[in-house]
C-alpha cells in the first residue's frame, strides 16, 4: 500500500473523528449512528496504521492489492449505512402516512363537533329570544 494512500486513510480517520465528536457535543446523532462512524473511523485508522492488515485480508480474499480491499471496504460500510438508511426512510414514510391520515380524522371530527356546539347556542338563543 503506498504511503499516499496510508496518509489519506489516516487523515480521512482524523477528520471524520473530529467531526464525529463535534456532533457528539452538540448533541446532533443519534448513538446508532455514532457507533457507526467510530467502527468506520478505526477501520480506517487501523488500515492506515497498520497496513499488513490490509495486506493479509487482500491476499485472504484473493484480492490482487491492498489498495482494492480498502476501497471495496469503504464502499461496503457505505453500502451497509445506505440500507439502513433507506429502511429508516421507508419506516418515516409509513408513520407520515398513519399521522397525516389520523390528524384528518382528528379535525374532520373537530369540525363536527364545532357545527354541533354553534347548532346548540342558536337554538338555545332562539328559545332565550321567545
Amino acid at each position: 500500500m503506498s504511503l499516499g494512500l496510508r496518509i489519506a486513510l489516516l487523515l480521512a480517520a482524523a477528520m471524520a473523528a473530529v467531526f464525529i465528536i463535534y456532533r457528539i457535543r452538540r448533541s446532533k446523532v443519534r448513538l446508532q449512528d455514532t457507533i457507526f462512524w467510530i467502527v468506520t473511523v478505526v477501520i480506517l485508522a487501523v488500515m492506515g496504521l497498520f497496513p499488513s492488515v490490509s495486506f493479509w485480508a487482500a491476499r485472504t480474499l484473493g484480492i490482487q492489492s491492498p489498495a482494492n480491499f480498502v476501497y471495496l471496504m469503504m464502499i461496503a460500510l457505505l453500502f451497509e449505512k445506505l440500507l439502513t438508511l433507506s429502511i429508516l426512510n421507508s419506516q418515516n414514510e409509513e408513520k407520515y402516512v398513519e399521522l397525516a391520515a389520523e390528524l384528518a380524522l382528528r379535525c374532520k371530527d373537530l369540525e363536527r363537533r364545532i357545527d354541533e356546539l354553534e347548532e346548540k347556542i342558536s337554538k338555545e338563543n332562539e328559545q332565550n329570544e321567545a
